[in-house]
């Protein structure tokens, strides 16, 4: 006879004999090799960031990492497979501000990184410096924002499309800083680099910046971190300057497709966290002109909800417009 006692073993023990595959399946995780898709081309700074980080964490995992480059709608492309993908642990995706950019754009139709994915960890982090062309005859912030403010409209300033982090930082310049600038659009940084040299153009935020200061080639007007750039001496932060609040920091992380088991993501998160500490992992970030990230998925997280909040807020109070 079957006593009430006798039936709640019976469903405790298949409960357990249910929940056994998952629980073995995270610790036993990983029994095979590890995709990363970096949804931009190759040789970009978050590709190399992600072939660092692959090294530093394939000696935790005991398993291959395979960097794959997926590059197509500004990021959407590779996120998206990935985001189809099984929640297994076994494919990853690298994202950017290009994603957060994208979903405050256009919200109805990009990805959410925080609803379709689940967060890694920060893998490194970046600057924008804003540069001026020797020929506008600036040496400071102060100087652009009193010349800009004397030719409301005639000061030209690169991008690299509509609706890019590199557009939508410089509205929140010429809001900030009260001014009105041309904006002039490129296919990328390296062809507007080469319009900023000649003087085609007076300003641009530029990710990768150091050679042209180095060879003193632009004029470095300030960046968008927070503090002191290590690769930039003498360059003070733009927030620094009069222009409070104004820190838009460039980074790259990992995250997994939604529903991936949390013993899995902190394993993940673990092992990057462990190889972002290395000698070798900073002296090879530098190096790119990047710094080490902490790994965390709360750090990331964070990242990607400041981003949300200041490009909707840039969005909205410039009356930004963008074809969908």
């Amino acid at each position: 006879m079957r006593t009430r006692r006798t039936v709640l073993a019976e469903s405790a023990a298949l409960f357990a004999a249910l929940s056994l595959p998952r629980v073995a399946h995270a610790q036993g995780y990983p029994p095979r090799a590890i995709k990363i898709i970096v949804p931009f081309p190759p040789g970009g700074p978050g590709d190399l960031a992600m072939r660092i980080v692959r090294a530093g964490m394939e000696p935790m995992l005991g398993q291959a990492i395979v960097v794959e480059n997926m590059p197509g709608a500004g990021g959407g492309l590779g996120a998206a497979r990935v985001k189809q993908a099984d929640p297994d642990g076994y494919t990853l995706v690298q994202v950017a501000n290009p994603h957060t950019t994208s979903a405050a754009v256009r919200p109805e139709t990009s990805l959410d990184l925080l609803r379709d994915f689940v967060p890694v960890g920060d893998a490194s982090h970046s600057t924008f410096t804003l540069c001026a062309s020797k020929a506008l005859g600036v040496t400071s912030l102060a100087d652009l924002i009193q010349k800009a403010k004397s030719r409301p409209g005639e000061l030209t300033i690169g991008h690299v499309g509509a609706g890019t982090i590199h557009h939508l930082i410089n509205e929140l310049l010429k809001s900030a800083a009260g001014i009105d600038l041309g904006n002039v659009p490129y296919r990328g940084e390296a062809q507007a680099s080469v319009d900023l040299v000649a003087g085609r153009i007076d300003l641009m935020f530029l990710a990768t910046a150091k050679q042209l200061v180095d060879e003193n080639r632009v004029v470095a007007l300030g960046h968008t971190g927070g503090s002191d750039w290590f690769n930039l001496p003498g360059v003070k932060p733009i927030a620094d300057q009069g222009l409070k609040d104004f820190v838009v920091p460039g980074w790259n992380g990992l995250m997994a497709p939604k529903n991936t088991p949390p013993a899995i993501v902190d394993r993940l998160s673990g092992a990057l966290s462990h190889a972002l500490t290395a000698a070798e992992a900073t002296k090879a970030f530098n190096a790119i002109g990047l710094v080490p990230g902490t790994g965390t998925p709360q750090h990331l997280i964070r990242l990607i909800e400041s981003d949300m909040r200041l490009f909707t807020t840039v969005i909205r109070e410039r009356n930004l417009k963008f074809e969908l």
